[in-house]
């Protein structure tokens, strides 16, 4: 499994090249939690009974501090026993994903589930136009760890 410092390193490269201000850290599994808790969407799928680690979200975008956040305890779930080439596509397409969030971030008008949709959608639209083979990937390994 790549180190947190390894996959720090792989978002960095990705986030200097498109020279986006950006920062990139991992927090603890309860810190993650409560970040997650501030998305409307991952907040209503939450209230509908899901538990948050069945979701698979390895990691999150604050509007607020410009930050992607990933959390280690939900790569690992997801990555434990991938090669480590398929590792370093999947930490790529998930910062993509999230770079995407932060350029459509103008676009969201308020904090509420619809908006969230929104964002989600264009989001997830951008990111397979401009690296459909990475957003394949994302949504491949993800969708293959959940029981649902």
């Amino acid at each position: 499994m790549l180190t947190e410092h390894e996959i720090l390193n792989i978002a960095k490269s990705i986030i200097k090249k498109t020279k986006l201000k950006i920062k990139v850290k991992f927090l603890a599994y309860e810190k993650f939690l409560e970040e997650a808790n501030k998305s409307p969407l991952i907040k209503k799928v939450l209230e509908e009974g899901n538990d948050f680690y069945d979701l698979n979200v390895p990691s999150i975008f604050s509007h607020k501090k410009d930050t992607i956040y990933f959390n280690k305890k939900i790569l690992t779930k997801l990555l434990h026993d991938e090669p480590f080439s398929l590792q370093k596509r999947f930490i790529a397409s998930i910062t993509h994903h999230e770079i995407f969030h932060f350029l459509n971030k103008n676009k969201m008008k308020d904090l509420s589930l619809k908006s969230a949709l929104k964002s989600e959608k264009r989001s997830e639209r951008d990111f397979k136009k401009y690296f459909p083979s990475l957003a394949i990937l994302g949504k491949t390994i993800t969708k293959k760890n959940t029981d649902f």
